[in-house]
């Protein structure tokens, strides 16, 4: 062993520890500490420290975690809002590219509207001078009520039409006719003149009068808003149907294609209604299913326009559509929004067009796209909102649409409850994988510094053993040498002098050969290859025979063995020498602790489940913190009367592994100062198991 050199913090523990152990024991316990020292530094080096250094990147990568997390949200929702506006930025391109592919091969806009897109509900067509050219036209100003319907000629009129004397009601509208100026009031009577007529069954002056309301009030309209002329060419094609069915078809077509063909009047739906009864008579009448078909359609789209254009023109107009409009951007589309629609407005060479496309249906189209602009799983969400709906909670994108300012695309965080939560878990099982590091860190380094103290102490004991081991066998050696050498040459002269130097002899012989024998059980036991014997006897026989070889040992040191064994003890299964081996160990113990001239007790008792043998002594006890670690290998007491005292420290060790092979036990009591008496439990139920370690 090499010292520790200098004044360095080993010297000077070496120098402390020399104080209370000696140099000896001091030195050989720095010896031991370097090693250990050198063991903590690698350990330190390569488990502790890396370690930590992992702990603590680890803490920042939760922290790193966490923002990432924070930050691919945002980056989600940005993506979702990207592709939101690139679908709803394709869906208004979709509109242009199909109007504009319209215009420049000279196709209306105003006919199938739905093939520009779902939303557009009326398209309005201005010239350069501002005037509203297809495919209606405003309202004249408003013409005053129609009074002569309150005057009292035109009700008795109306009373014998309703009363069915269809001849004086049509002489009365006809004497009404005359005596108006109003050319509403003079048209209005003619056509209630010529219904009446064909009432009366005067089919011939009925079909001259509908002529005469068609040529002479064509235009004019009555108070229900139709047009006068057009009631009269109805009515004039269901009289020649009755004629001539064919003749008939063809005069519905050419009213229906005349219809189509002008221009309506906003505010007004006389026509729409003339189309549609022609159209129901033509069906009648088995016209041309295909034609039929395409001119019901384009009255149906027509009659929409007109009641859109009817709803909005007062948005339109006050968007500045009307008086003389400049051209500007040819074929670029810009965007206005009103509460009614959003209007889209676009020049060609000569003409203006505002396209309206209907606000809820549009946004409803708009919210589609954005229901399918990110997957169900996605953390973010997107849609499309208005100006005045409540905010979104955890809005994380939020852009308004340059063509409608009125809306926003919004991405938001589809759960935030949930995204909270799953974030906040991610970080607990993060920390929780940091101190689960941390703390197998710590109990590492607290078990590799139980590790290194029981090895420093298990190195001292194993050290302590081997020096008392050599000590107790140059005992006996030197004794037998010595008195040999004195029978050698002659010295002890008288028998009895003799005597006693055989006597030493055989006796430091037998010890010799006792710490022998435990030595090699002791390996035996430690190596897990020794095995007992076990068979019925007779244990006070065993334990009484073991009394009588060591009483003459005993009797040298004036020291009694008191002796109890009961007559009626069952057959207990041992192995005669183990056992005698054990109760060996503990005479030998009793006589080594007890006092000179002292007792030692041994005895039987025969209990109801064992039997027990006890060895007990007078001597200095045991103090109650060891009795613990008495059996425990190598230990020796640090009281100084106990460690003045020779012996291996495996004795006890020994009987503690013999009494469990054999399926009992040992236990001690003792009192400091008193005695102390060790008592064996073997069992008396029949044959130890097989299995049992030694047996």
């Amino acid at each position: 062993m090499t010292p520790a050199s200098g004044l360095g913090p080993l010297r000077i523990l070496q120098r402390v520890l020399a104080a209370r152990r000696g140099d000896p024991r001091a030195k050989e316990d720095i010896y031991h500490l370097r090693g250990a020292l050198k063991f903590l530094a690698v350990f330190a080096a390569t488990i502790a420290l890396p370690g930590l250094l992992l702990s603590y990147y680890g803490l920042a990568g939760i922290a790193a975690q966490r923002d990432a997390a924070q930050a691919q949200v945002a980056r989600d929702a940005e993506l979702a809002a990207d592709t939101l506006s690139t679908r709803i930025e394709a869906e208004f391109v979709a509109f242009e590219n199909a109007a504009l592919t319209r215009l420049k091969t000279g196709k209306s806009l105003h006919l199938r509207l739905n093939e520009l897109s779902p939303a557009v509900r009326v398209v309005f067509r201005f010239d350069r001078q501002g005037t509203l050219a297809a495919p209606f036209v405003r309202a004249p100003p408003a013409a005053s009520a129609a009074r002569w319907r309150l005057s009292e000629a035109w009700s008795e009129a109306g009373a014998a039409e309703l009363a069915g004397d269809y001849s004086a009601a049509a002489a009365a509208y006809a004497a009404f006719g005359k005596h108006t100026s109003l050319p509403a009031a003079k048209g209005d009577a003619a056509f209630a003149r010529a219904r009446s007529l064909l009432r009366a069954g005067d089919s011939r002056a009925a079909e001259a009068a509908f002529k005469d309301v068609e040529r002479n009030y064509r235009a004019v309209r009555s108070v229900e808003g139709f047009r006068l002329g057009d009631l009269a060419r109805y009515k004039l094609a269901e009289l020649v149907v009755a004629r001539d069915p064919q003749a008939g078809r063809s005069e519905f077509e050419k009213l229906i294609a005349g219809l189509l063909a002008e221009d309506w009047v906003i505010g007004e739906g006389g026509e729409a209604q003339v189309v549609k009864g022609a159209l129901d008579n033509l069906e009648a009448l088995g016209g041309d299913v295909e034609r039929l078909r395409r001119d019901r359609e384009t009255a149906d789209d027509r009659q929409t326009q007109l009641y859109w254009a009817g709803a909005l023109q007062g948005e339109l107009e006050g968007l500045g559509a009307k008086g003389r409009l400049l051209p500007q951007d040819v074929g670029k589309f810009y965007y206005v929004s009103t509460p009614g629609a959003v209007w889209a407005r676009t020049w060609t060479a000569s003409d203006l067009y505002y396209v309206a496309l209907d606000s809820q249906q549009l946004l409803h189209r708009l919210r589609g796209l954005a229901f399918t602009a990110t997957a169900p799983g996605s953390d973010v969400a997107v849609a499309v909102s208005e100006t005045d709906d409540p905010p979104i909670p955890d809005t994380r994108v939020r852009r308004s649409l340059s063509r409608a300012p009125q809306w926003s695309i919004v991405a938001y965080a589809r759960n935030p409850a949930e995204l909270a939560a799953r974030q906040a878990g991610e970080v607990r099982r993060g920390l929780g994988n940091v101190l689960l590091a941390v703390g197998m860190i710590v109990v590492g380094t607290f078990l590799s510094a139980g590790l290194v103290r029981r090895e420093l102490h298990s190195a001292r004991v194993k050290s302590e053993f081997a020096a008392n081991v050599s000590h107790e066998l140059r005992s006996p050696i030197t004794q037998i040498r010595l008195k040999a050498e004195a029978l050698q040459l002659g010295l002890a002269e008288s028998p009895e002098a003799r005597a006693r130097h055989y006597e030493v002899i055989v006796r430091e012989a037998e010890r010799l050969s006792r710490m022998v024998d435990n030595m090699l059980d002791f390996a035996a036991i430690e190596r897990g290859v020794k095995r007992y014997d076990l068979r019925p006897g007779d244990l006070s026989v065993t334990v009484q025979n073991v009394v009588e070889t060591a009483r003459l040992a005993m009797e040298t040191r004036s020291m009694t063995i008191e002796e109890t064994y009961p007559d009626d003890l069952p057959a207990v299964w041992h192995d005669a020498d183990a056992v005698a081996q054990v109760v060996v160990n503990l005479l030998s113990n009793a006589a080594k602790y007890g006092r000179e001239a002292s007792w030692i007790g041994v005895r039987v008792v025969n209990a109801d489940d064992e039997v027990r043998v006890e060895v007990s002594d007078r001597g200095i006890g045991v103090r109650p913190q060891e009795l613990g670690h008495i059996f425990e290998q190598y230990y020796r007491s640090n009281d100084l009367l106990a460690r003045g005292q020779k012996g291996t420290g495996i004795g006890l060790t020994i009987v503690k592994y013999i009494m469990e092979a054999h399926g009992g036990s040992v236990s001690v009591r003792s009192t400091l100062g008193v005695g102390t008496t060790f008592v064996l439990h073997f069992p008396i139920t029949g044959p130890i198991p097989t299995d049992r370690p030694g047996a």
